[in-house]
């Protein structure tokens, strides 16, 4: 395909790195997604040698934790239980978006037309993580604990899986609205979930901890303890999926490495093969570091009504990713490591 050869996308990818400068190609930052981006590495190794083809099943296997109350005394016929295993079985989803050029666009407009294909790359890569940014943020929200064996300084609300967090209510270490990042902590620590974790919040609780962990040593109300050990994520599209219940403040709390997104693309796309019909190739994205895969081919026709001219040639351009969202399996009905809080309003 002498039009669109493979070095011009390593000319685009170049271009890409400091394209997203102007207002009109602003775009979402996908910070969920990031987030859980941090995790691929760990949680299935080696699964891209695995997955040969798009319809391939992989299955990860795990041991189950078996929890057993200690008895008391010796006995000369003891008897044992069975550990167990599990098992996980990544679904990974494709993610598309597509443009067209053709061949004569740009022979009567003020734009040349590498400029003409520059923004329509950038703007292909602001929607694709604009578009994962929504798919982390809904994977999160639907994979929320539905078990929760906390009973501290709030309760756990079992028909929206939340755990519900008083804003009037107080003691004598202040109220528990601003405790909820404190509350958090203790309460994930209640469910054997200690350690690093991050919390994915909504506009309103990421201001309201965010004004919490402003308050600094010299201040005459020091929250700054609240947050040692915690990182803070503001979701943009979080709010939206909540808004009808809870307006005072949502916020999820992930451990660290018990949630991941697995990217892949066909090896065809990987190795760049070309034939006489379409071209198979990959361009990173520089929002989220992502190779994606490019499929394009050509048609011949009278594209004038699209800008081109009589006798021209139009290239379709497909960049797509596959993505397996997942969180670490747990043995226990409905129970997750993702936990749901929220701050309400007495009634």
């Amino acid at each position: 395909m002498a039009n669109y050869v493979t070095s011009n996308l390593a000319l685009a990818q170049g271009k890409l790195i400091g394209a997203f400068q102007s207002g009109e190609l602003r775009y979402k930052e996908p910070r969920t997604f990031l987030e859980i981006l941090k995790n691929s590495t760990s949680f299935f190794q080696n699964y891209e040698t695995l997955r040969t083809r798009e319809d391939r099943t992989l299955t990860a296997f795990y041991t189950k934790r078996t929890s057993r109350s200690l008895g008391t005394g010796r006995a000369h016929n003891h008897t044992g239980a069975h550990g167990d295993t599990g098992s996980l079985t990544p679904s990974w989803t494709t993610y598309h978006d597509h443009f067209a050029w053709s061949l004569k666009q740009a022979n009567n407009n003020v734009y040349s037309l590498p400029e003409m294909l520059m923004n329509e790359w950038q703007n292909l890569m602001a929607n694709m993580v604009e578009g994962h940014e929504t798919a982390a943020t809904a994977f999160l929200y639907a994979s929320r604990s539905g078990v929760n064996g906390a009973a501290v300084e709030g309760t756990f609300n079992a028909g929206t899986d939340c755990f519900e967090i008083d804003a009037d209510a107080t003691t004598t270490f202040g109220t528990y609205n601003n405790r909820a990042a404190q509350i958090t902590k203790i309460v994930m620590d209640i469910n054997k979930w200690g350690g690093n974790y991050t919390v994915i919040c909504d506009s309103v609780s990421y201001a309201k901890f965010q004004a919490q962990a402003a308050q600094g040593a010299a201040n005459s109300t020091n929250l700054s303890f609240q947050f040692m050990g915690v990182t803070f994520v503001h979701s943009t599209e979080l709010y939206a999926l909540v808004s009808a219940t809870y307006t005072n403040g949502y916020w999820l709390a992930v451990p660290f490495g018990t949630v991941g997104c697995l990217p892949h693309i066909p090896r065809e796309n990987r190795s760049g093969v070309i034939t006489k019909l379409n071209d198979y190739s990959s361009i990173v994205n520089p929002i989220d570091g992502l190779q994606y895969a490019v499929h394009t081919y050509e048609t011949v026709g009278d594209y004038t009504s699209t800008g081109g001219y009589t006798q021209d040639t139009m290239t379709e351009v497909e960049a797509s990713i596959d993505l397996a969202f997942d969180h670490a399996p747990l043995s226990t009905a409905d129970e997750t490591s993702i936990q749901a809080f929220a701050i309400v309003a007495s009634t």
